[in-house]
């Protein structure tokens, strides 16, 4: 099953590669879009599925290890000169050629509980990669998202710069005729021409802003800075968007239960509380079953056919002391081996096949502090968990904390700026009605457009962190990055 979904997740990398090359023709993105275009070049985010695919070989190996081993080898020689025959396990001047064959196996009963332990442990890391894998999908969506949001921003700013630019225009095409009817001095021509140079000024800081926040954009999709990219902008007001809650404690404990961060390195500290067990599985015994079989052949072999009788003669054997008369041994009948040297290979394979059982018990007595330094720093490796977990807690808060006050502070800010945009308005309405019949300067004229000017960029930039931070919180409750 893991290896399958080995097979699944390489295929969608394989996927994601050609579905990036036809995205290659697409010039306009949502935010969700975008998030996706990210997702599947990020390499960040490949790393992370790759760390899962090995997880998963892990915990298959783990699993195996339960099983029995086996293994296998054969050999064949020559040997030159006085050697031993491993058939007859005798010394032989002759040249012969020697095979063998064998299969060993063994398993472990009881080992502590290190196998079982290593398969929990492997479990909780795979589940921990895959927390892992989200987080880093969540990091890059929020980066995304906040450079499309700044994209955004910059395009209503550089419409803003625009609009006062446009203003300008206005007012300058109006005072030229006024000029050449005489009835406005040369120097207020002058001057709208000064304050519309400067508007140009601004629209091209503008425009400049505006390439930047889409170039950071393209880099935090991992999209080619010479490849079009348009972003879809949603229709979205602050009134559409509200805080889901005004007590970020009640946000921090759902975000508890929800990020991945979080349920990472809570499994982080199980996996270390199960690495302690693997460490103290260590000064147990070890319990083990083993086997083996094998057998041999050799040219110089010979087969046992059958056993004969074999007639004896008398022999002369010895001889009377002072007569010198021979003595003879009696005759007899001897039982002899009859021996065939046509020995077949397989039949050799056959004979000399031996197989052996052991039960095998290991008592770890002093492993030279081995044992004892690796107990310690699983503990240790606990411990660092433990205080992952925490500062991954403490950093979401502060987190929700920090977005939470500046979402507050965006939206006062907002509101403020609406009023102060509201207000200056009617006053450069005011001061143009003023300065188109000479009751106003052009200092007057010119502060006026100014302060409306840095009002109405205010006013985005404070529309735009209020989403912002309202979207990073919504986020936190688990919902999915998006402004629709």
């Amino acid at each position: 099953m893991k290896f399958k979904n080995t097979i699944i997740l390489g295929l969608g990398l394989l996927f994601s590669v050609n579905l990036a090359r036809g995205q290659e023709s697409q010039t306009t993105f949502t935010l969700e879009e975008c998030i996706a275009y990210a997702w599947e070049n990020n390499l960040n985010v490949r790393n992370n599925q790759l760390n899962q695919v090995s997880n998963e070989i892990a915990l298959k190996q783990s699993k195996m290890a339960l099983l029995p081993s086996l293994s296998a080898g054969g050999s064949v020689g020559k040997s030159f000169g006085r050697s031993i025959d491993p058939v007859s396990n005798s010394f032989v001047s002759q040249d012969f050629t020697t095979g063998g064959f064998s299969a060993n196996s063994s398993v472990t009963l009881f080992g502590g509980g290190t196998l079982r332990n290593t398969i929990k442990q492997n479990e909780l890391n795979l589940e921990a990669s895959a927390f892992d894998l989200e987080k880093a999908k969540n990091d890059i969506g929020l980066q995304v998202a906040t450079n499309f949001l700044n994209v955004l921003l910059n395009k209503e700013q550089l419409e803003n710069a625009k609009y006062q630019r446009e203003i300008t225009s206005a007012q300058l095409e109006r005072t030229k005729k006024q000029v050449q009817a005489g009835a406005l001095p040369l120097t207020n021509q002058l001057d709208l021409e000064s304050q519309f140079a400067s508007n140009e000024v601004q629209v091209v800081n503008a425009e400049n802003a505006l390439n930047l926040a889409i170039l950071n954009l393209k880099q935090a999709m991992q999209m080619s800075a010479d490849q079009q990219l348009n972003v879809a902008a949603p229709e979205i007001e602050v009134d559409d968007i509200q805080l889901a809650m005004e007590d970020p404690a009640k946000i921090y404990e759902i975000a508890l239960s929800n990020q991945p961060e979080v349920k990472s390195a809570e499994l982080g500290i199980e996996s270390g509380d199960v690495g302690v067990k693997i460490s103290k599985g260590a000064f147990l015994p070890t319990l083990s079953l083993s086997g083996s079989i094998s057998t041999n052949y050799s040219d110089q072999a010979r087969e046992f056919v059958k056993t004969e009788p074999v007639d004896v003669p008398s022999q002369e054997i010895g001889f009377v002391q002072g007569s010198n008369n021979p003595v003879f041994s009696n005759p007899s009948t001897r039982t002899v081996s009859v021996f065939s040297d046509d020995y077949k290979t397989f039949d050799q394979f056959s004979d000399n096949l031996g197989q052996s059982v052991r039960l095998n018990l290991n008592v770890p007595i002093f492993s030279r502090y081995s044992n004892s330094a690796n107990l310690q720093r699983a503990e240790i490796n606990k411990q660092r968990a433990e205080i992952q977990a925490q500062t991954v807690k403490n950093t979401l808060r502060q987190n929700i904390e920090t977005a939470y006050n500046s979402a507050i502070a965006a939206l006062k800010s907002f509101e403020a700026s609406e009023k102060r945009v509201a207000a200056l308005e009617e006053s450069f309405r005011a001061i143009e009605s003023r300065y188109n019949v000479g009751d106003a300067n052009f200092v007057d004229y010119q502060v006026a457009n100014n302060n409306l000017f840095a009002a109405r960029t205010d006013l985005v930039r404070a529309k735009y962190e209020y989403i912002f931070r309202a979207t990073i919180l919504d986020f936190y409750l688990g919902n999915p990055i998006t402004l629709d």
